[in-house]
């Protein structure tokens, strides 16, 4: 049935067959999946004085997105999450637990999505870079 609805219409089948390929090349073009972030360590804040240098740090925690190591702050988790990670520390896995996260592998943004059992979707939780 649908050879004689094609045939005599090349223009229209190669039509479809254009605006088909292109769907999928604009999808392909997102940003991906969401890869699944691992807790690393949940950081106290503290205060490094080396000579001619202060380094203050921020309460963080510390997680491997896509291969990147990444920090949120606790204030994030508390804000968005109502997660307070400072009674987490000491066990990442803890914290694993009750809070997921993930980044989506073609991000160039600085937001890692975040989900608890009490959230009903993602928020996104701004991070910075591990230095």
């Amino acid at each position: 049935m649908l050879d004689s609805f094609f045939q005599g219409r090349p223009a229209r089948s190669g039509v479809a067959i254009a605006i088909g390929a292109s769907l999928a090349l604009i999808a392909g073009c997102g940003q991906g999946k969401l890869e699944t972030c691992k807790f690393i360590e949940i950081e106290d804040a503290e205060v490094e004085v080396d000579v001619g240098d202060i380094d203050i740090e921020r309460a963080e925690v510390e997680m491997v997105c896509d291969g990147k190591i990444l920090d949120v702050t606790w204030p994030e988790f508390r804000r968005k999450l109502n997660i307070d990670p400072g009674s987490f520390q000491g066990s990442a896995e803890a914290l694993e637990q009750v809070v997921t996260c993930g980044i989506y592998e073609r991000a160039n943004d600085d937001r890692v999505w975040c989900s608890t059992a009490s959230t009903d979707k993602p928020v996104a939780l701004k991070f910075s870079l591990d230095d």
